[in-house]
């Protein structure tokens, strides 16, 4: 069997991971629009591709993988994601499968206002979220909400974009509709990463939580194991109705007994090794749905207390001859 891996970025460990699974089976390659991402240079073989806004892209893929005998696909970023979703049938008359979610479900990850809205739909807790300026400034005045707010980008993806305001002013200042903005609640309290994987029936089988010690950049390089039989029954549940296929990443707040979920991201999220540490294995997952297998719910205790501590790495390339 053999692999794709788009936009592989900084994320060699990941390479890694899938090229363990296989157990040289196989080979993993990797593409990325930059030569000058690391990941590259841990696959079996590497692909410099146009950015996903460019209309060649697809068939770039497609060429790759047809000479190259891939059988399965996967992306590691969001904006890719819409695109690989509308893809999926094309592919896979080749016999190649793309490990993405149908195009309904991406686009409620992807759009935080219809992540608000799916939230508040199947009565889940949410952040009150906005997408213009009125409806907020009435609800300061009725004092339902408070300061600080946020204001974020409707489509985006980590931290960027994301202003923190404290007054009336502030937020006027920084909230334009035309810029396809939202205006969302601040939630306080104790923040977890969540790793999912679901399978081919879209149900979910594999969920890990991590409580969050330190963010950086908006991507969690700090985090703690935590079992709690609670909080994965309420994601098991919220997972089943969105139909998420294959692995998904959750930011959840627990609110004192209650638990606010913040964003849904139907993709590998940062903090995926420790959940991996822990036991996950989320690439041998991937490659038993790339082989049509069923995977069946397992939800048995994982340890508590193994904690992820982020550090960068340094690769060095000799660019001389690069081709």
């Amino acid at each position: 069997m053999n692999i794709l891996i788009t936009s592989a970025g900084t994320r060699g460990y990941l390479i890694e991971y899938f090229k363990k699974a296989l157990k040289k089976k196989g080979k993993i390659f990797a593409a990325d629009c930059s030569k000058y991402a690391p990941a590259l240079y841990n696959a079996d073989n590497y692909f410099i591709v146009p950015t996903v806004a460019d209309k060649n892209y697809i068939d770039e893929l497609f060429n790759i993988c047809q000479k190259n005998d891939v059988n399965g696909l996967i992306s590691l970023n969001d904006i890719e994601l819409p695109v690989f979703a509308q893809y999926k049938s094309k592919f896979l008359e080749k016999g190649i499968k793309l490990v993405v979610s149908d195009p309904e479900t991406i686009d409620i990850c992807y759009d935080k206002y219809k992540t608000f809205k799916f939230l508040k739909e199947n009565k889940f807790p949410f952040p009150k979220t906005f997408i213009s300026l009125n409806e907020p400034l009435r609800e300061i005045k009725s004092k339902n909400i408070k300061f600080p707010l946020l204001i974020k980008p409707r489509k985006g993806s980590g931290a960027v974009g994301i202003k923190e305001v404290f007054n009336i002013k502030e937020l006027q200042n920084g909230f334009n509709e035309k810029d396809n903005l939202i205006i969302q609640e601040f939630i306080q309290g104790v923040q977890y990463g969540i790793d999912v994987f679901s399978n081919s029936s879209l149900v979910p089988v594999s969920i890990y939580a991590k409580k969050v010690i330190r963010i950086r950049a908006g991507i969690a390089d700090k985090e703690v194991t935590v079992y709690d039989a609670k909080m994965i029954d309420y994601i098991r549940n919220l997972i089943g109705k969105l139909g998420l296929y294959g692995p998904g990443d959750i930011d959840l707040i627990k609110r004192g007994d209650e638990y606010v979920v913040l964003e849904i991201n139907p993709r590998f999220g940062g903090g995926y090794p420790l959940a991996h540490a822990a036991g996950a294995n989320f690439p041998k997952k991937i490659i038993r749905l790339i082989n049509g297998d069923l995977l069946e719910a397992d939800f048995r205790r994982y340890p508590d207390n193994i904690v992820m501590m982020k550090q960068d790495e340094i690769v060095i390339k000799n660019f001389s001859n690069f081709s």
